[in-house]
């Protein structure tokens, strides 16, 4: 009598006997135990970036803050990536407008001379444009700065007519591209009016005390900028007015930006934008530059220039950064010799002080931020890339890591708001996407050198990313991860 029907596994193959015998059962292959496979050595993961221990400068940390308060951050509503700004001339654009792509700014203030070739490199690049339209580079042939003027009045007939000619060709409506339809219709809308009229720019330096120089600048440019401003809006009502540009270094724009609201009550509606340039060169950010006489901070310096805009109904007014930057040693790459050495950082530093920036300009609920340079110019090392070969330095590509990261990001929480000096915020990457794990991000690092911090709430596993792009995949443990950060910065999102 045949036996039952016999299923049989041997070897992974598959084996069917159907009415076999006994006999014939015996005769089916012997399953044997597989080889033994010896286990193999993790892979090493590639090594996250060294924090350093020393930080270079003369500095004082900021604790606590003069942060505004974090519901009023978390209320943004202005697209996160044009924080991603870059401070370039026309001509260094076109050199290096490749580069300037590759890295990703998807925001740029251009200035130097201003022709066709460079409105049509903007509009096919789709770039987000400021251009700062300073008299002496629309005709400097027929007018420069006030020296150049009989009068006062002369200077701002004069410069009016040259605002009104750029914006009539290039900006809303322009004649520039109602000729180029092929284009992207991308014109220029946002005007910046002057660079930092408080230093020697608008009216050149002379013998004279700096009180009496300073007062005679504030009162020419609350002359100018009502002027000009009334007479622009009128012909260009769709053309963005950015007001002030000031220099910021040893917190200069404070008392300008004061005084002219001071001298001509018409100054306070006479801008749709502030902008101004707080450098704190060598501190960090988030640190407190300290001369002999005291010291100031980006943050500190924005709480009071805040309160000066509320006494006059102007609290709310967006305030951008369209020139800040940290400059490095000629030892260290740079172009030009180093004339103030203790003004410069090592380039990683410069890299790590950029990045913070933008995120610093997050939570101040800053709107843009413009790093200068794209190379090295006017004596001043803090370019992305190297001015003969082009090479990317570290802060090009930690700009590029960052916007790769997070590259429209929307600032959701924080693990900490600067208590200590360390910083770690949460956001979502894209904040014009969900709110799925795919799209969470923290950013973290520490103002003061390596320190060890807890993170909860964590998934399983997570990606570590370097300031300059090396990632490793880390487990938790129930969710929480012990982890060393420092000066320059982590991101950690879900690894999926």
């Amino acid at each position: 009598m045949n036996a039952k029907p016999i299923l049989s596994l041997a070897l992974g193959s598959l084996f069917i006997a159907i009415g076999c015998s006994k006999t014939e059962q015996q005769q089916l292959p012997v399953a044997t135990e597989p080889p033994k496979v010896e286990p193999q050595p993790a892979v090493p993961q590639p090594k996250l970036l060294a924090q350093p221990g020393h930080i270079p400068g003369k500095w004082e940390a900021e604790t606590p803050q003069n942060f505004p308060p974090m519901e009023k951050a978390l209320q943004r509503t202005v697209p996160g990536n044009l924080v991603y700004g870059l401070y370039t001339w026309a001509g260094e654009y076109l050199n290096h407008r490749d580069d300037i792509k590759k890295v990703g700014w998807p925001s740029i203030r251009i200035a130097g001379p201003f022709h066709d070739d460079v409105m049509t490199a903007l509009a096919e690049d789709e770039m987000t444009t400021m251009v700062t339209v300073g008299n002496w580079l629309l005709d400097p042939a027929h007018g420069a700065d006030r020296a150049d003027y009989a009068s006062d009045q002369a200077l701002i007939v004069d410069y009016t007519k040259k605002i009104d000619g750029f914006i009539s060709n290039y900006g809303p409506n322009g004649t520039f591209l109602q000729a180029h339809p092929e284009l992207p219709q991308r014109p220029i809308v946002d005007v910046e009016l002057w660079n930092e009229p408080n230093f020697q720019y608008m009216i050149p330096r002379d013998q004279r005390p700096w009180q009496e120089q300073e007062a005679e600048k504030e009162a020419l440019y609350a002359k100018l900028l009502p002027a000009i401003y009334t007479a622009t809006k009128q012909k260009h009502p769709d053309a963005n007015i950015i007001g002030f540009a000031t220099g910021g270094m040893s917190g200069g724009d404070l008392r300008f930006i004061q005084h002219a609201h001071e001298l001509n009550p018409a100054v306070a509606s006479s801008y749709d934008v502030l902008s101004t340039h707080p450098y704190v060169r060598p501190a960090a950010p988030e640190a407190s530059a300290v001369h002999s006489w005291g010291s100031y901070s980006i943050a500190r310096s924005l709480d009071t220039i805040r309160n000066t805009l509320d006494k006059y109904g102007r609290g709310d007014t967006p305030i951008w950064y369209t020139e800040i930057g940290w400059p490095i040693l000629e030892e260290d790459g740079g172009h030009f010799s180093t004339t103030k050495p203790r003004e410069c950082v090592p380039p990683l530093f410069q890299a790590a002080y950029v990045c913070r920036t933008y995120a610093l300009a997050l939570r101040l609920n800053v709107e843009r931020v413009h790093i200068m340079y794209v190379t090295d110019a006017d004596h001043f090392n803090a370019g992305f890339f190297d001015k003969d070969t082009k090479a990317w330095r570290p802060a090009a590509k930690a700009v590029q890591t960052m916007i790769a990261a997070m590259p429209n990001p929307k600032l959701t929480g924080s693990f900490s708001d600067g208590a200590d000096g360390y910083y770690a915020y949460t956001y979502l990457a894209d904040g014009q996407a969900g709110a799925g794990a795919e799209n969470q991000i923290i950013m973290a690092w520490n103002l003061t050198g390596p320190k060890t911090v807890r993170f909860d709430g964590l998934p399983e596993k997570v990606a570590i990313t370097d300031m300059l792009g090396t990632q490793q995949t880390l487990p938790t443990t129930n969710g929480t991860l012990a982890l060393e950060i420092g000066p320059y910065p982590v991101y950690i999102k879900p690894a999926l």
